[in-house]
């Protein structure tokens, strides 16, 4: 059995949320061990094998940290890129924030982005304006709505809706605009666009999760002697009186925290919780509810003339965006994606077929033959459905048992399940821990 040490704490699963935990906790001067296994993942596009998403000036934590594993070797190869909109008539229009001091840049960015109407742009101007003069205020019932119900009620045309705002919203969130909530949405607009410039801002950064974030972490973690235990099957959590007890392993080892930290996702945390938890605390039977969306990626490269690093949004097609990429070779690569549609549903064979007609379609005078395609991904939990209501059932980090804490992508943290908001739950996590422990 483990000695129990003041200040130590146990936490199960070592992907980014874990790690990241971890890093926070050991900065503190904590007694980390990680028990990890080849079942757990994190999930949400941030598992270690997942090339770094597009990154928001106002993802504050994930520059933070950025920033924090590349002080001694910062990487030359993260890009700034603007956010455009493939239109139906062929159109790439851009949206670029005005460098102005407060309301300002919000205005002048709306007024110049030519991919809504003058009426919806006019229309949407009015509507903040209102809210902002506190002529009117925002429907309390948003968490009860959906977006596309709200935008409609706002002003936004139907070809607004379709055009621009489904894809963004798909995109930000992996939601359509018709199942995702009014709330989620009208939070993640005022914090994207209605703040500084910045905060608009795009970077594509360059590299996996694993290289960019775990592997820092861990090496770290490493130099520190903290223990990372590999397991080949699926511990037990013992449950007291006063919280967790123990874990116990698959040999009869116990090992024993003061405090205990599931960073897993929501699938493999109810597999190690018991029944009863589950029917005496509402906290955990509300996770039973989550749901999560698929996606699939197309990787491939296109011999494209001038093409650069870019997110394009693409309404009303099959693939909801396109991503370029500049290799070290100077070749580009790109992958298309799509959460949550109809093409789940198609092999292989199919999806490649459905990727080289996309590429052919946006950029004309392209050659089929010259669409490689590379790879084919599916990712069966890489957004989480966020329908009215949802929000209420994502858990914050303090469990109700009292040394036991929640981190990952899916927990409350006020952002959609991303990057963002794995590192948030995780730096939350850390914070909590250190109050427990005051």
């Amino acid at each position: 059995m483990t000695e129990l040490l003041s200040h130590t704490v146990l936490v199960l699963g070592a992907g980014l949320a874990g790690f990241a935990t971890a890093y926070h906790l050991h900065q503190q001067g904590y007694h980390i061990t990680l028990l990890d296994h080849p079942d757990w993942l994190d999930e949400f596009r941030t598992d270690a094998s997942q090339p770094v998403p597009i990154v928001l000036g106002c993802h504050y934590e994930t520059r933070r940290v950025l920033r924090t594993l590349d002080r001694e070797q910062p990487s030359e190869d993260d890009r700034t890129i603007p956010l455009e909109f493939w239109l139906p008539d062929g159109r790439i229009v851009p949206y670029q924030s005005a460098r102005l001091p407060g309301a300002f840049q919000w205005m002048m960015s709306l007024f110049s982005f030519h991919g809504l109407s003058w009426q919806d742009r006019w229309r949407l101007f009015s509507h903040v304006e209102q809210i902002w003069e506190q002529a009117q205020i925002l429907p309390p019932d948003l968490e009860n709505r959906t977006a596309e119900e709200w935008l409609t009620a706002a002003g936004q045309s139907p070809e607004a809706r379709e055009r621009i705002w489904d894809p963004f919203a798909q995109w930000l969130t992996g939601n359509a605009l018709a199942r995702l909530s009014a709330a989620t949405f009208v939070h993640l607009l005022s914090t994207v666009f209605l703040r500084d410039a910045s905060d608009a801002r795009l970077t594509h950064p360059a590299g996996s999760i694993d290289h960019r974030f775990i592997i820092p972490m861990k090496q770290t973690l490493h130099r520190a002697n903290v223990r990372i235990v590999s397991l080949a099957h699926r511990p037990t959590l013992r449950f007291g009186q006063t919280g967790v007890s123990e874990i116990r392993l698959h040999d009869d080892t116990r090992l024993r925290a003061n405090r205990y930290v599931i960073a897993l996702s929501y699938h493999n945390l109810l597999q190690l919780l018991p029944e009863r938890l589950l029917t005496r605390y509402a906290y955990f039977a509300q996770i039973t509810e989550l749901k999560s969306l698929s996606e699939v990626t197309i990787q491939l490269t296109c011999p494209i003339p001038k093409e650069r690093p870019r997110l394009l949004l693409l309404p009303g097609r099959p693939f909801h965006q396109l991503t370029s990429t500049s290799l070290g070779s100077g070749e580009i690569e790109y992958r298309l994606s799509a959460v949550g549609n109809a093409l789940a549903e198609l092999n292989n064979d199919q999806l490649v077929d459905a990727a080289q007609t996309e590429m052919c379609e946006l950029f004309s005078g392209t050659a089929r033959k010259d669409v490689i395609v590379r790879a084919v991904f599916r990712e069966p939990h890489a957004a989480l459905l966020l329908t009215p209501g949802v929000s209420r059932l994502r858990p914050l980090q303090q469990s109700p048992i009292q040394n036991l804490f929640v981190a990952g992508a899916w927990t409350d943290t006020g952002w959609p399940a991303n990057l963002e908001s794995a590192l948030v739950s995780a730096h939350r996590c850390a914070q909590l821990v250190a109050g427990h422990a005051a």
